[in-house]
Parts: C-alpha cells; sequence; structure tokens
C-alpha cells in the first residue's frame, strides 16, 4: 500500500511512492521514541504456505535464496544505535555463495538491503517477479530477513522495510501475512527455511499504542501454521529481545561446520546454546536470548550446503528483463531523493521500455508527474498501475488523488473507495473518505471513518484533532474537546490542534480556557494568522479590549490580503480604538 507520501517532497499531493522518499515525511516533531521494548508483541499466524504438498527424500534440483537486511530506514525514528542487520544480511550473503558453506550459485541468490529493500522490492522478489518464477516444486528456497518489527494493535505483527513509515503502518510495512501469503501464491516448493532476525522497535508504539495490548517481543511459533517441509528459525522467544546479529552470526558459523555439509537441526542445536551463552554473558542488562525452530520437515535431515542434484540452471529471459527493468527503477528511485527528477524521468522510462507494465514504475512515475503539475500523464500513468496490479491499493490511492485534481470528483470516490475496499487500514485513505464525508454534509460518514483510523492509531495527534473538528461540526462539544485536549497532549507543538482547542472552548463558553489555548499557539508559530484571530476574540469577549486590540493588529498584519475577514477585522480595530 502506500509507500510514500509526495507530503514528504513539499506538501504539495498526498500521493503516494514506493520509492525511497519517505525520510521526508517523517513526522520530526511527535513524541520522542522510548528507549527499548515497551510491553511485548505478538506476531500474526503464519498461513500454511503450501499444506497439500507431501515431504519427502526427494533431490535438491536447484537452490534459491532471498536476503534482506535493513538498519538503515528512510524513517529516522527506526535507526537505533545498533546498525547491525544489513550486515547480518551481507554475513548470511556470503554464507550461502561459499562454496565451502551454503553453495548457492550468486544469480540463484537476491540481497535486498537497506535503500534497495523498499517494501515492492521485497515482495516483488519474495513473488511472482523473482522467486516465484524461478523455484520449482523439487527446489529448495531460503529466506533471510533482518529488520525491525513490531505489532500493531488490530494483532498483526509489522515487518518494517526501508521506507517504512510510522504514521502509516498498515500501508508503508509488509505483514506476516503478507509475507507468507506471498510465498504461499507464488513459490511452488514445498521445501523453504525462513529465518527471521527482528527486533522490536520501540517507536512503533507512537502510532500502534502496541505497548497497551502486546505482552511479548519476538515471534511466538507455537502461533505459527506451518504447511509440510517448511523450518521456520525466530532469533529469540516470543518474551525475549533480539539482541544484534548474536543469533545469526552463531548460526552461520555453525553452518559451516564439515565444509557447510551439516544437519541444519544440529546447527541450529549448536547456534542456540552460543547464543544463549553471548546474551547472558554480554547483552545490556545480561538477557539471555533463546533462538527458536520450528518444523514440519520429513525425511532425512535438511543440510543447507548441499549441492544441487542438477546443474545450475540459467536465469530465463523474463527474469533477466524484470531485473534490467528494476536497476533502472532502482536509480530512478535514488535521483527522486536527490530531487533530481528530470534524471529519475529518463530512469522510469528506460524501465518501461522493458516493461511497460512495471506497476511500481508507472506509479512512482505518475507520482513524479504529479510533482511537476502534469495531472494528465500522471492520471494515465495511475490507471496504467491500476491494470497492470488491480489489487494494490496505493495505487488505487494515487489514481484518485489525479482524479480530484483534473476535477473528476465522482470517479475520485469511486476510487477512493476502492482503494479503501483493498486496504481499509490505510491512514491516508481513511483521511480523504473523511474529507469527502465532510464535504458532502455526512458528518456521521466523516467521524465513522476518522474513528476506524484512530482505533489504528489511538496515539495520531492529527487524528485527534481532526476528530475533534468533525465532531464539533456535529455539535458534540465535550467530546471535540475531549479529542482537542488528547491532540495536544499528544503533540504539544501542534499549533492547529491549539487553536482547535480554543476554537471549541471558546463556543462552549470557557473563555479563559480559549484565552490561554490561543496564547499558547500564538507563542508556538508567532506568525499565525488565526491564532492572533482567536485570541482577539477571546479577549474582546473577556473584557480586554487592549489585548484584543493588540491581537487583532498581529491578525491584520501576518494575514493574506485575500483573507475574507480582513476588512471586518480593520473595521473592528478602528471600533476598538475609539
Amino acid at each position: 500500500m502506500t509507500r510514500f507520501s509526495l507530503v514528504s517532497l513539499m506538501a504539495l499531493v498526498s500521493l503516494s511512492l514506493t520509492c525511497p522518499i519517505a525520510a521526508l515525511s517523517a513526522d520530526a516533531d511527535s513524541t520522542p521514541v522510548p528507549e527499548g521494548p515497551g510491553q511485548g508483541i505478538q506476531f500474526t499466524q503464519m498461513q500454511d504456505i503450501n499444506p497439500n504438498a507431501s515431504a519427502t527424500n526427494r533431490p535438491v534440483k536447484q537452490k534459491w535464496a532471498v536476503v534482506v537486511g535493513i538498519a538503515n530506514f528512510a524513517e529516522r525514528r527506526l535507526i537505533g544505535d545498533d546498525l547491525v542487520m544489513d550486515k547480518a544480511a551481507r554475513k548470511f550473503y556470503d554464507y550461502l555463495v561459499d562454496p565451502k558453506g551454503g553453495r548457492f550459485d550468486k544469480e540463484h541468490v537476491r540481497m535486498l538491503v537497506n535503500t534497495s529493500a523498499t517494501r515492492a522490492n521485497v515482495l516483488n522478489t519474495l513473488g511472482e517477479k523473482w522467486l516465484g518464477a524461478l523455484a520449482g516444486p523439487d527446489d529448495l528456497v531460503v529466506v533471510f530477513i533482518a529488520t525491525e518489527a513490531f505489532p500493531m494493535i488490530e494483532g498483526g505483527t509489522y515487518l518494517a522495510a526501508y521506507d517504512a513509515s510510522l504514521t502509516n503502518v498498515f500501508g508503508t510495512c509488509f505483514s506476516m501475512q503478507d509475507l507468507m501469503s506471498t510465498l504461499k501464491k507464488n513459490v511452488k516448493t514445498d521445501r523453504i527455511v525462513l529465518v527471521l532476525e527482528s527486533k522490536y522497535s520501540g517507536a512503533a508504539s507512537l502510532e500502534s499504542g502496541a505497548k497497551a495490548i502486546f505482552h511479548g517481543f519476538n515471534i511466538d511459533l507455537e502461533k505459527v501454521i506451518m504447511g509440510k517441509g517448511n523450518i521456520i528459525l525466530s532469533s529469540s522467544r516470543p518474551n525475549e529481545e533480539t539482541y544484534g546479529d548474536d543469533f545469526s552470526s552463531s548460526l552461520i558459523e555453525c553452518l559451516r561446520a564439515n565444509d557447510g555439509l551439516v544437519p541444519l537441526s544440529m546447527a541450529f542445536a549448536k547456534a542456540k546454546e552460543m547464543t544463549e551463552y553471548k546474551t547472558s554473558h554480554f547483552s545490556k542488562g545480561g538477557k539471555k536470548q533463546s533462538p527458536v525452530l520450528k518444523s514440519n520437515w520429513t525425511g532425512n535431515d535438511l543440510v543447507i550446503g548441499v549441492p544441487p542434484a542438477e546443474q545450475v540452471s540459467g536465469i530465463p529471459s523474463g527474469v533477466n528483463a524484470f531485473l534490467s527493468a528494476e536497476a533502472h527503477y532502482i536509480k530512478a528511485n535514488t535521483a527522486v531523493v536527490n530531487n533530481k527528477m528530470d534524471d529519475a524521468i529518463k530512469e522510469y522510462e528506460e524501465a518501461l521500455k522493458i516493461d511497460p507494465t512495471y506497476a511500481d514504475v508507472l506509479s512512482d512515475y505518475g507520482t513524479v508527474m504529479g510533482y511537476k503539475g502534469r495531472w494528465d500523464l500522471a492520471a494515465d500513468l495511475f490507471r496504467r498501475a491500476c491494470e497492470a496490479k488491480p489489487n494494490d491499493a496505493l495505487f488505487a490511492y494515487n489514481y484518485a488523488l489525479a482524479l480530484r485534481k483534473l476535477n473528476q470528483p465522482e470517479e475520485y470516490l469511486k476510487q477512493m473507495s476502492l482503494a479503501y475496499r483493498l486496504n481499509p487500514k490505510d491512514r491516508g485513505v481513511l483521511i480523504a473518505l473523511s474529507d469527502a464525508s465532510s464535504k458532502m454534509g455526512d458528518t456521521t460518514g466523516s467521524i465513522r471513518y476518522l474513528q476506524e483510523a484512530l482505533t489504528l492509531y489511538p496515539e495520531n495527534a492529527d487524528l485527534h484533532n481532526s476528530m475533534s473538528v468533525a465532531l464539533f461540526k456535529a455539535g458534540a462539544l465535550p467530546q471535540a474537546i475531549d479529542h482537542a485536549r488528547q491532540a495536544v497532549s499528544l503533540n504539544p507543538k501542534l499549533t492547529s490542534a491549539r487553536i482547535n482547542l480554543g476554537s471549541t472552548l471558546l463556543k462552549d463558553g470557557d473563555l479563559k480556557g480559549a484565552a490561554d489555548a490561543y496564547r499558547e499557539a500564538a507563542n508556538i508559530s508567532p506568525s499565525d494568522p488565526e491564532a492572533h484571530f482567536g485570541l482577539s476574540r477571546a479577549l474582546e469577549k473577556l473584557g480586554d479590549k487592549p489585548g484584543a486590540k493588540t491581537e487583532l493588529s498581529k491578525f491584520i498584519e501576518s494575514t493574506s490580503q485575500s483573507d475574507a475577514r480582513l476588512q471586518d477585522a480593520k473595521r473592528r480595530l478602528s471600533e476598538l480604538s475609539q
């Protein structure tokens, strides 16, 4: 779903990108990130990858692997002081391609590290574009993922891609369900090893309210539903923390034993002992980390380093075409991050020459066209992205925004409603539908969408502020005041929330409270005309004419000449001066 918003570039179009611009959309003024994990997390049940497959002692024909590691995120709040997850991925890759280690052919291993490990790239690689197109029924697949992980209040657990945004986790991260569904749908083999080195991110509680209901730090493999022949390794028990790459480094060391021909179960048992010793003696606070293995494997023990039974196969031309197009796409992403839009356009066009139906390229190219004000071209590109991948809510959302810019309200609402059906948890979609309902006079619908968003993001100040405004319009002043106060409490620097609090208190007759709220807003943002206008009204009602005159003068100085209130304000200032 939504990976990035062009609000992050210049608050200009609210379009969402798959490419790495999220660093610019991070809310730098939000509540400070808590140190260490809060109360723990519980991971979503993993789906049975291939429940009907039978595990036998068939030889491994070919071997394929995907390695993902992220330590540097576009979302700065996800970057901790323990930057090892990308290094862990590189070490695991080195083991896999070592002729005396994993014995994987380099062309059969894809490594996505940091900026290349966007949500789209990870799911494309695990899906039909790469792994799904290559791995056969008698092959072995190994997936290694090292990144931050956190729960959401609805019960699912999400892994952070490079372009994760804490203000819209459900649209920018991939859940365990996303991961397992992608493998189940696309990968033909029943022999899959999944290694997860996942650190719990306390930063997630800023937006999710997770710490209120979860009671662990890592994946609970007892809750994982598995198919025959699948093995999942987790870096720690569900009630424990994961410390750096202690687990994966120990596992790699043990897998290298006997020239890489050691059974996985034996290597894991030794790696578990090593991890427990290292963490109990050298981790912060001396807390032990115990890795967990769950397996439905039957037959002979799996040896990851076993040579493939067949000669290593080449990569089909179709997959090579995808990789070639993806290389241009990644270059375009880098150009966008560096604000070199013309360079990005050239790379998008080169990618589309190779693959005209590359949906992520089409969508991001459309976003850049929106940035340049070419909404006709943007809409056409988004339409093509929707046709190429009709079940992706991101593309429906972007297409809707372009249609709104082209003044097509009916089609805009149709596409935004489609985006909602595809992903009812996306914050941007919920806000858009709330705004649309409000403009149509449907206050009840507006409040309903905001309530859905707040259920998912209960600690988001902007959402509480928007809810306060909607409730104010509905005449529910006590509830409006309550949400305005929550918004101010969650983000004391949010000027709009203080102004809104002042307006609700003024309407409710609390003149002093209103004046205090407006005054705080004016102190935070001295050039904001709304704060001065509201404060002048509150002070006049309190009988403070000199104060009202001062604030009205500041309003006149700070507001634009097109402000419809300007002439009345000048007239009122003249009356107060008499």
